[in-house]
């Protein structure tokens, strides 16, 4: 269980459960030891009075007074029910018990004892069974009354106070629960907006949360910045570097011719010199492509048509036709700088090496599939196997057409995508396709 909604709610209910099973023990337990004992206090009244009404004769003889009788106790299982039992053996019962008689031993004068029993007809009775001395004579009196009545009443109690206590319960949990969707609103703004950072939607977050993850997004916010700086630090460094590369180079091949080397050594610091110039001009290219640096969505229908008016201004003393079809409308999950530096390379090799014709398709489903083509020399089969060999030069094959390859097989393996390289079926030049993994709900073609 990770989510604190469901800790705090599962750990609310457990305690509540504990709580309220406590009181209801507790209330039970009061309600039955209270009905107890207002049922043992009407048996000793009622056994006050029984006594009162006791006459005992000179001559030994020993009877109730008629009158002094509550009528319950004539009234045949009644629920109410007393027995003398004298020390010669003399029993007195009340009319309700009918035929029955209570099983109670001798109690001494003095001693009171209570009990729970069986009684007539299937009753059940609580007693209380006291010794007396009445004159010479002593005698156990017990009275005792049928509980079943007041043990239904207690069950049925019993059945409200757990229903009223589940019903609480219930409440107060779905109101904790709403009450904690209330308070993870702004949790829930953060979480979306940071979806929408992974999805690139946004640069940073403009929703802070409540004071308890204010630390926390704010040292977000500060990270995200940091790394753009950073990235747009890189790029304009790049840039910047293989500007001032450039001009020193330009002068050293100017001056070379004047250097007193033979003739196989001038044309060798020639070819590295423009070796070096070539590549110079690829990390030129990277930082046009490239921006500002910020975390933005790839968007095709937006960034692409940019990307190839550049690129036909760049090859324009060339009749090239650069096309398109037709491009996803949708912010996909990858950074624009990237996107356009790896779209970039891909066409500018294949426009090198084009004839008349460059075509980009673009294609999305559970990954967003790039193929560029070009009606270029090609390569062969075992050429384009070695172009994506693991660990191998991209810009270093013979045919050339690795140009700035290695820049975006790198890419591609940051984005765990994959590259193929083989010939065009229909401009029979060279056909790259890349595939980039993407969530299906990320991407809105």
């Amino acid at each position: 269980m990770k989510s604190l909604e469901q800790r705090f709610v599962v750990g609310l209910a457990i305690a509540l459960l504990a709580v309220f099973g406590v009181l209801f023990w507790a209330a039970v337990t009061a309600v039955e030891s209270l009905s107890e004992a207002y049922v043992s206090a009407r048996l000793e009244h009622d056994a006050e009075a029984l006594l009162t009404a006791l006459v005992v004769a000179p001559d030994g003889n020993i009877r109730l007074r008629g009158g002094r009788i509550t009528p319950i106790y004539l009234q045949p299982l009644s629920g109410h029910y007393f027995q003398l039992d004298f020390g010669d053996g003399q029993q007195i019962r009340s009319r309700s018990l009918w035929d029955e008689h209570l099983p109670v031993d001798t109690v001494a004068p003095g001693s009171v004892r209570t009990a729970k029993v069986a009684g007539p007809d299937g009753q059940e009775l609580m007693l209380r069974a006291s010794g007396y001395r009445k004159g010479d004579a002593e005698l156990t009196l017990t009275v005792a009354e049928d509980v079943s009545p007041m043990h239904q009443q207690i069950v049925r109690f019993q059945g409200m106070a757990l229903v009223g206590l589940l019903l609480a319960l219930v409440v107060i949990v779905l109101s904790q629960r709403y009450i904690l969707r209330r308070g993870f609103q702004g949790v829930d703004q953060v979480r979306a907006e940071l979806r929408q950072i992974a999805a690139g939607e946004r640069s940073g977050l403009q929703s802070m949360g409540p004071d308890e993850i204010r630390p926390l997004t704010a040292e977000v916010n500060r990270l995200l910045e940091h790394l753009q700086q950073r990235l747009q630090r890189s790029r304009q460094g790049l840039g910047n570097l293989a500007h001032a590369l450039k001009s020193p180079l330009s002068l050293a091949t100017r001056e070379l011719d004047a250097l007193p080397v033979a003739d196989d050594q001038r044309e060798q610091l020639a070819h590295h010199l423009e070796r070096i110039q070539v590549l110079i001009e690829r990390e030129l290219k990277r930082a046009r492509f490239a921006g500002s640096g910020d975390l933005a969505p790839f968007i095709p229908a937006r960034q692409v048509p940019d990307l190839l008016d550049a690129l036909r201004q760049l090859h324009r003393d060339r009749d090239l036709l650069i096309e398109n079809g037709e491009l996803p409308t949708g912010a996909l999950p990858f950074d624009h700088e990237d996107m356009l530096e790896l779209l970039g390379n891909l066409l500018d090799n294949a426009c090198k090496w084009a004839r008349h014709r460059v075509c980009l398709d673009i294609g999305i489903d559970s990954a967003m599939r790039i193929r560029v083509t070009d009606d270029g020399p090609g390569v062969e089969d075992a050429e384009g196997a070695a172009m994506v060999r693991r660990g191998g030069r991209l810009d270093e094959h013979a045919t050339g057409h690795g140009l700035g390859l290695a820049i975006v097989n790198d890419l591609v393996n940051d984005y765990h995508g994959r590259i193929r390289f083989a010939r065009a079926a229909e401009l029979g030049g060279l056909e790259v396709t890349v595939e980039l993994p993407v969530t299906r709900s990320t991407a809105d073609s």
